[in-house]
């Protein structure tokens, strides 16, 4: 099942202030199958822009937080904050239009538990 959060995480952006990252990933019209970022050592945020149709959750991150359940959060111009050990994705989009995302993440210590995808 799919659920489409219309909300990032609780407290996303009062945090995101205070985020120490240690790399930046700046991507174009990026598609990937899903993956795992197995660098990451917690949490990251992720923002897309662009002149690409976000409607209907196209160019969304998608989010596997378990066997059934996949979590689609709209990533234009919003600030969200996802768990990159977790597989992740971004849906399909307009290719002929341009879809930007910026990547912010830690890959050094200290290491953050999993909890939450």
């Amino acid at each position: 099942a799919a659920s489409e959060d219309s909300a990032a995480r609780p407290g996303c952006c009062g945090k995101a202030a205070q985020f120490e990252f240690t790399a930046l990933a700046i991507s174009r019209n990026f598609s990937a199958s899903p993956h795992v970022d197995r660098n990451d050592v917690c949490p990251q945020y992720a923002l897309s822009l662009g002149d690409f149709d976000a409607r209907e959750g196209h160019g969304a991150l998608c989010v596997e937080e378990s066997p059934f359940q996949v979590r689609v959060l709209r990533t234009k111009n919003r600030l969200v904050s996802i768990d990159g050990r977790f597989p992740h994705w971004v849906a399909g989009y307009d290719g002929s239009k341009e879809r930007y995302s910026v990547i912010w993440y830690r890959s050094l210590p200290p290491v953050e538990a999993v909890v939450q995808a």
